[in-house]
């Protein structure tokens, strides 16, 4: 295996990741827009508050991997795309910068409106980006861009759906934990009619894809059958699986572009030194805040 193999290993992982997490933050802001209860509003917001913004720690890692290992092939993604990413980099702002303000000035409900279109509107535009560069198109406004944006959002909402469901249940609350499930059940049906024919059209053969089909299938019996907690990891499996399926269609000569092997070991080393102090700090940033309202710290 060579340094580029390792090097773009890591930018799927963190890709992965920031679809996982960060994603799943994003759904949770399209749930949040269209509910219309205070109750199930405050249940989101605990749920994004163990990590939150802390997320985007992922798609840095991407970035700074990207024109690191392959500068290349960043430049060109970079200028070819720089409209939607810009749209995707305002959306992380305004998202993260409102959600503060509303609770600051809560009578002002743009900010709310806010927050939840630009949750819809970060993943949508990368998305659209993300299926474009797959399918070597020149426009991010071109079929597979809208049908890549779509999905991605889908995708999202269905995440945050199926995560919601346990932490409703772990606060007590077993008629929110119903809605979302009755969320998750919608956006999972929806993401499944949406991946399959999309990839079958766009001539996606990965067998990555009839994984994914599969790991949705059993997440929806799971759902069903209400095991909560195993529909976390098989919808993870399902979604984490289009990702790299679709990855395998981008059609970057990466051979030509990857680094000089002395750049990457520097670059290795140095995410080696920094995975010491990041993993253990969102591990305890997951495990300080996974706690009801009102719950003593258990720092205490």
């Amino acid at each position: 295996m060579s340094h580029g193999d390792i090097a773009l290993g890591l930018i799927l992982l963190g890709l992965s990741a920031y679809l996982l997490f960060g994603g799943a933050d994003f759904g949770a802001g399209l749930w949040h827009l269209i509910s219309r209860r205070r109750s199930e509003k405050e249940i989101i917001e605990h749920a994004m508050g163990p990590l939150w913004e802390a997320n985007h720690v992922w798609l840095i890692f991407v970035m700074v991997m990207t024109w690191t290992a392959f500068p290349p092939v960043f430049a060109e993604v970079m200028s070819t795309h720089w409209v939607p990413l810009s749209l995707a980099a305002l959306g992380i702002v305004a998202r993260g910068s409102t959600f503060v303000f509303a609770k600051a000035a809560p009578d002002r409900g743009w900010y709310a409106w806010t927050f939840g279109l630009s949750s819809v509107l970060t993943p949508y535009c990368l998305g659209a980006v993300a299926a474009t560069i797959a399918t070597g198109g020149s426009s991010w406004l071109g079929l597979a861009g809208v049908y890549g944006g779509v999905l991605t959002t889908t995708l999202c909402a269905y995440l945050a759906a199926v995560y919601l469901i346990w932490d409703a249940l772990r606060l007590g609350d077993q008629t929110h934990s119903l809605r979302f499930r009755g969320n998750a059940l919608m956006s999972g049906v929806a993401s499944g009619v949406l991946a399959l024919p999309g990839a079958a059209a766009l001539g996606v053969h990965s067998p990555l894809i009839l994984l994914s089909a599969a790991a949705g299938l059993v997440s929806l019996a799971l759902l069903v059958r209400r095991s909560y907690l195993a529909v976390r990891a098989t919808a993870a499996l399902a979604v984490v699986a289009v990702l790299w399926g679709a990855a395998g269609m981008a059609g970057f000569d990466l051979d030509s572009a990857v680094a000089h092997d002395a750049v990457l070991e520097m670059v290795f080393m140095a995410l080696g030194a920094g995975a010491l102090i990041l993993v253990p700090s969102m591990i305890w940033l997951f495990v300080l805040f996974q706690r009801g309202p009102g719950e003593p710290s258990r720092t205490a």
